[in-house]
């Protein structure tokens, strides 16, 4: 029996390169074969700036899942779990208007500087049609 979905990974980045900011990336889109959205994750190419600093509210299709000044740091998840498990399990969430908008805040902290930077990148767990 053949298989009407499929499960693909859909990645958004953004840089955080001022402090104590507020960053609203535009024109997100997901695939338009999309059924439903799995899971997702944030991830950084400096985690401990991501967990410190950052507070944000995401939202897929026009809901809402996750409100303004939500942590990072409970979505962000540890190398040693195993890539499959890091993904925050959003059960199935419908595309909507395929739209997906993140309000991402940094927030000086005195255990991260901002140095030169940071990237926050979300990484979506998707079922699309085939």
């Amino acid at each position: 029996m053949e298989k009407d979905t499929r499960e693909i990974r859909k990645t958004f980045s953004f840089q955080v390169n001022e402090a104590n900011k507020l960053f609203s990336p535009s024109n997100w889109e997901l695939p338009k074969k999309t059924k439903f959205v799995k899971g997702l994750q944030l991830t950084s190419d400096f985690p401990n700036k991501l967990y410190y600093r950052g507070t944000q509210k995401i939202e897929i299709g026009g809901d809402e899942l996750f409100p303004e000044g939500f942590d990072s740091k409970i979505l962000v998840s540890s190398i040693s779990v195993a890539p499959r498990d890091r993904f925050f399990d959003l059960g199935e969430v419908l595309p909507g208007d395929l739209s997906v908008k993140v309000r991402y805040q940094d927030t000086n902290h005195e255990r991260a500087n901002l140095g030169n930077g940071y990237q926050v990148t979300l990484a979506l767990l998707i079922e699309e049609e085939v």
